[in-house]
């Protein structure tokens, strides 16, 4: 039996011991239960971090920058032997040059220097650093797994402890620690999780400065729900629940496109995902409440279940979604009701519907299309 299991067994038994004698006093926190505490210590400690044991804080990082030669030269002077053989044991000989080239574009505030650099993870942690410093969200790396920019850079680049809700939910806790700048707040994780949640404390606190923005859309909660056959479907029931982490603007010219995809229940065997995906193009100006026709263009929805199988506003739909609430801004709310019919063989399905999100990431609209 591993160190592990000892201490897991262990506190499943004392949990056990709890539930079977009421008159039991509540146990102490583990930091004050020797009995805990000396199992904790069988645990093999944590693995070593790449993060120093000292944190230079970004600030102090770029402000002290002069240029790419004098900082190869501090490099030379400062990197331990074996984390030059280590990095020329990767094939990474650009290594020093990029991180150099790297700490010139964030001061420079240029994300053609960081899109420069040799290797992708650097070009995107260049970017994030250059996004925190100078607050420009918009600057922020793509994610490589969500479609748009990464929720924690937005957030941090923002200053914006709501749009920590964004990201992956392992992020989160890590996302707000940095905006309050409490180490405390990393969370319970054990190893380099935690250590590179506290070095981030440390490494950008004093880069995102005392002002902090509020969304209070991003808050309150996402909402879903369709009427379709007299039957409300909404996520939940074996759902992801991604519409719960905002929605995603892109431009298209001078319009908007917004894409709500959510699965609405758990697929049975041999059946397809019930589905819900809604795509609106939004002109650049609009008057609410905005009435946006159901169809190819403007609103185009598509709903899956299990009776019907897919149904697709792109033939003889009637009906439209209007818009209630569209700020388009970082954090902001997007809300609205859809009112329809969609074609199903030789009948009419009647659509009722509703959703409610905030926007986690939006491209900047061209000035030209802000003038009347």
């Amino acid at each position: 039996m591993t160190s592990r299991c000892v201490w897991v067994c262990g506190l499943s038994l004392l949990g056990l011991a709890a539930c079977e004698d009421p008159s039991r006093a509540i146990a102490p926190p583990p930091d004050e239960d020797p009995a805990l505490r000396e199992m904790q210590d069988l645990l093999p400690p944590p693995a070593p971090s790449a993060w120093p044991d000292e944190i230079q804080s970004l600030r102090d990082t770029i402000e002290g920058f002069t240029d790419v030669d004098a900082c190869l030269a501090s490099l030379r002077a400062r990197t331990p032997t074996e984390v030059a053989e280590g990095v020329a044991d990767l094939g990474y000989d650009a290594f020093f040059g990029d991180v150099c080239a790297s700490m010139r574009a964030v001061r420079d505030g240029s994300v053609e220097g960081c899109d420069e650099l040799g290797v992708s993870t650097a070009r995107r942690g260049c970017r994030r650093r250059l996004a925190i410093f100078h607050g420009r969200p918009t600057a922020c790396p793509e994610d490589p797994v969500t479609p748009g920019r990464e929720a924690v850079c937005v957030a941090w680049a923002s200053r914006d402890a709501d749009l920590c809700r964004a990201a992956a939910a392992p992020e989160r806790a890590r996302c707000r620690a940095v905006l309050g700048g409490d180490a405390e707040a990393c969370g319970a994780e054990r190893g380099d999780d935690r250590v590179r949640c506290e070095a981030e404390v440390e490494r950008y606190g004093s880069a995102l400065g005392e002002d902090r923005r509020e969304s209070p859309a991003a808050r309150e909660p996402s909402e879903l729900s369709l009427e379709l056959d007299g039957q409300t479907l909404r996520p939940g029931d074996g759902a992801r629940g991604d519409l719960a982490r905002g929605a995603r603007l892109t431009v298209a010219g001078c319009r908007t496109r917004v894409v709500l995809a959510e699965s609405i229940g758990a697929a049975a065997v041999g059946q397809r995902e019930p589905s819900f995906a809604l795509e609106l193009t939004i002109p650049p100006r609009v008057e609410l409440p905005a009435r946006i026709p159901l169809g190819v263009a403007d609103a185009r929805l598509e709903v899956t279940t299990p009776r019907r199988g897919s149904l697709s506003s792109t033939s003889g739909a009637r009906g439209y979604v209007e818009l209630t609430d569209y700020e388009r801004q970082l954090g902001g709310a997007l809300r609205g009701t859809i009112v329809g019919e969609l074609a199903a063989l030789d009948e009419r399905v009647e659509v009722r519907g509703r959703f409610a999100t905030f926007i986690r990431d939006l491209d900047p609209l061209d000035d030209a299309c802000r003038a009347p």
